[in-house]
C-alpha cells in the first residue's frame, strides 16, 4: 500500500484533530448560549448586562490574580508527563495552587472593599456595588478552576480544559429558571458564584485523581519568586488579549446603559461562531507548525497554511454569510429588544470573518521564532481598540464598539499577514481564485533560522 503524501497526511489530521476540538468548543458556546437566553428571556437586557459588566471586571482580577501561573502551569506539567517526573508534576502544581490561592483571595478583599469606588466612580451606576461585591466571592474559585483546567491541558486532556466552560453556565442558566418559578430571589452573579464554588470543588477532587497525585508522598516546592519571575511575561500577553476581547464591553459599562452591555455582548458572543471554527484549528496548529519549522520544510509549511487557512475560509463563510443577510432574525431569538445590536452583529461578523482567512497568523510567528514582533502587533492593535472605543463609544454607542474591535482585529492580522509573507515567503491569507504556494512569488528574506 503506497503512503499517503505529507500534505495529504497533514491535512487528514487537521480536519481529525480540529474536528474533535470544534466538537468540545461548540458544546461550550451552545450552552453559553442557553444561558444568554435564559437571563435575556426571563429578566431583560438590563440583568444580562450587568452581569456582564460583573463578569469582566472578574477576569480582569483574575488575570492579575493568576499572574500568568495558568499558561506556566501548561507548559510544565506537559514537561513533567513527558518526562515521568512525578515529583515534579507535584512540587509545580502544589506552588502554583499554594501562590494563586493567597493572590486570588487577597484580590477578592479588594475587590469587594473596591466595589463602591468602581461602581459610583468608574461606571457611574452605584446600584452595581452589590453585584460586584457578590462577584468577589467568585474570584478565589473561578481561579483554581481556571489553573486546574490549565493543568488538564498540560496534560492533553481537552475534556478537563473545557469542560468548566460548559458546565458553569448550565448551571448558572439552571439556578435561574428555579429562581424564576420558585419565586426565590438569584442572581446571575448568585447563580455564578454558586456555579464557580460547586465546579472548582469537583475539579480540584478530579485533578487529584487524574494526576495520581492524592495520597502521593510530600515533595519540596518550587522557589516562588523564581517561578512568578517566569510566569509574569505570560501575564502580560494574557492581559493584552484580554482587553482586546472585553474592552468593549468595559467601555460601553463606563459610557452606556446595562440595557446596552447586555445588548452588545449578545452580539459579540454571536458572532463568535465563525470565531470557534479557527480556535478549533489553533488548538493544533502550534505544535503542527513548530514541527514543520523545525524541520526546514518550507515547502511544506506553505501548503499546510494554504491548506488550513482554505478549510477556514469554506467553514466560516456560511456562518459569516448568515450573520450578515439575517442579524435581525437571528437577535430575535433572544428577545425583541435585541434587534438594536444588528448593526452591530454584521460589524463584527465582518472582523471575525477576516480574523478566519487570515489563518492561525499569530501563532504561525510565535511558532517560527518571532514572538517578540508578533506581540508587539498586538500591543499595538489593542492601543487602536482602546483608543478608538474611548472616542467611538461615546457617539455611536454599541456600534462604535463594534467598528474599534473590528479594526483592531483586520490590523493586528494585516500587518501578521504581511509580516509573515515578507520574512517566511508564505502567503496566510485565503481568497477563492488565490494560487496554491509554489506558483506564488517568494517574499522576504525566507531564512530558515528565526531567533527573532
Amino acid at each position: 500500500m503506497r503512503s499517503q503524501p505529507p500534505a495529504r497526511k497533514d491535512i487528514l489530521f487537521l480536519l481529525k484533530k480540529s474536528g474533535i476540538a470544534l466538537t468540545v468548543k461548540a458544546g461550550g458556546m451552545i450552552t453559553q448560549y442557553l444561558f444568554i437566553f435564559t437571563v435575556a428571556r426571563l429578566l431583560g437586557p438590563g440583568i444580562l448586562g450587568t452581569f456582564t459588566l460583573s463578569f469582566t471586571v472578574l477576569q480582569l482580577v483574575s488575570i492579575l490574580a493568576l499572574m500568568g501561573l495558568d499558561n506556566l502551569l501548561i507548559r510544565k506539567v506537559a514537561a513533567a508527563r513527558v518526562a515521568g517526573d512525578q515529583a515534579g508534576l507535584k512540587s509545580i502544581y502544589q506552588t502554583s495552587a499554594g501562590i494563586t490561592a493567597l493572590s486570588s483571595i487577597l484580590l477578592a478583599l479588594l475587590l469587594y472593599l473596591a466595589a463602591p469606588l468602581l461602581a459610583q466612580h468608574v461606571f457611574s451606576k452605584p446600584w452595581l456595588t452589590e453585584h460586584f461585591r457578590l462577584i468577589s466571592l467568585a474570584l478565589p474559585p473561578f481561579v483554581w478552576i481556571t489553573l486546574h483546567a490549565a493543568a488538564f491541558r498540560g496534560s492533553k486532556n481537552m475534556l478537563g480544559f473545557t469542560l468548566f466552560k460548559t458546565v458553569i453556565p448550565l448551571l448558572n442558566a439552571l439556578f435561574i429558571l428555579i429562581s424564576w418559578y420558585s419565586g426565590f430571589p438569584f442572581t446571575p452573579v448568585m447563580g455564578f458564584a454558586t456555579s464557580t464554588i460547586i465546579v472548582a470543588v469537583f475539579y480540584v477532587l478530579t485533578w487529584r485523581k487524574f494526576s495520581g497525585l492524592a495520597g502521593s508522598p510530600s515533595v519540596p516546592s518550587v522557589h516562588r519568586a523564581e517561578l512568578i519571575r517566569e510566569s509574569l511575561p505570560m501575564m502580560i500577553t494574557g492581559s493584552i488579549f484580554f482587553i482586546l476581547n472585553w474592552i468593549d464591553n468595559l467601555v460601553i459599562g463606563i459610557y452606556r446603559t446595562e440595557a446596552e452591555v447586555g445588548f452588545y455582548d449578545t452580539a459579540f458572543k454571536i458572532s463568535s461562531a465563525s470565531a470557534a471554527v479557527l480556535m478549533a484549528v489553533n488548538a493544533i496548529q502550534a505544535p503542527t507548525f513548530a514541527e514543520i519549522h523545525s524541520k526546514q520544510d518550507h515547502k511544506r509549511l506553505r501548503n499546510y497554511v494554504f491548506n488550513s487557512t482554505r478549510i477556514l475560509f469554506y467553514a466560516t463563510a456560511p456562518i459569516t454569510f448568515a450573520l450578515l443577510l439575517f442579524p435581525e432574525l437571528i437577535l430575535s431569538i433572544f428577545g425583541k429588544d435585541f434587534s438594536v445590536s444588528a448593526r452591530s452583529l454584521q460589524i463584527l461578523a465582518i472582523g471575525n470573518f477576516f480574523n478566519c482567512i487570515t489563518g492561525s497568523v499569530g501563532i504561525l510567528l510565535m511558532m517560527t521564532g518571532y514572538q517578540r514582533q508578533y506581540n508587539r502587533i498586538i500591543v499595538l492593535a489593542a492601543i487602536i481598540g482602546i483608543s478608538l472605543n474611548f472616542l467611538l463609544v461615546p457617539i455611536l454607542g454599541i456600534e462604535g464598539a463594534a467598528i474599534s474591535s473590528t479594526a483592531s482585529k483586520i490590523f493586528w492580522n494585516l500587518i501578521s499577514v504581511i509580516y509573515v509573507y515578507r520574512k517566511l515567503g508564505i502567503t496566510s491569507i485565503y481568497l477563492p481564485g488565490m494560487r496554491r504556494p509554489g506558483n506564488e512569488q517568494q517574499g522576504g528574506d525566507n531564512t530558515t533560522n528565526h531567533s527573532g
